[in-house]
């Protein structure tokens, strides 16, 4: 049963259809991955993560870089970030993937299958970097 009607045009209007028969909602990769750098900011002991140049890093500490694959409703990401010293690393990794876990699926209403967590760099709290 069809809730269309022929507007004026001749276009159909959807004037009285549930919200779930009126179109689709498509979020893209890009914006699940911005969504997962902000909610990793958001962990007290993490900082940003150089650049890197065939493999080498290179200038300042920048943002948060998360690679995330949507496919239907399943999202995986991989958080790349550096880490304040000297901030115990297997808690604030898993600080990361249970806050990008839950901003992810709060904002997108997607479940998120999987977090990987690379710490690039321990970062003094002056932000001079440790080797």
């Amino acid at each position: 049963m069809s809730h269309a009607a022929t507007g004026a045009a001749g276009l159909p209007t959807f004037r009285g259809a549930p919200p779930g028969e009126r179109g689709r909602t498509r979020i893209g990769e890009t914006v699940v991955e911005k969504i997962a750098a902000a909610a990793a900011g958001e962990v007290a002991a993490v900082a940003g993560s150089r650049r890197r140049v065939l493999g080498v890093p290179y200038g300042q500490l920048g943002q948060v870089r998360v690679r995330a694959t949507v496919r239907g409703s399943l999202v995986t990401a991989e958080v790349a970030a550096a880490v304040i010293y000297p901030a115990p690393l297997r808690e604030v990794t898993r600080q990361v993937r249970a806050r990008v876990t839950e901003r992810v699926q709060e904002l997108t209403g997607k479940h998120v299958g999987a977090v990987s967590v690379t710490v690039t760099a321990l970062v003094a709290g002056g932000s001079a970097r440790v080797e």
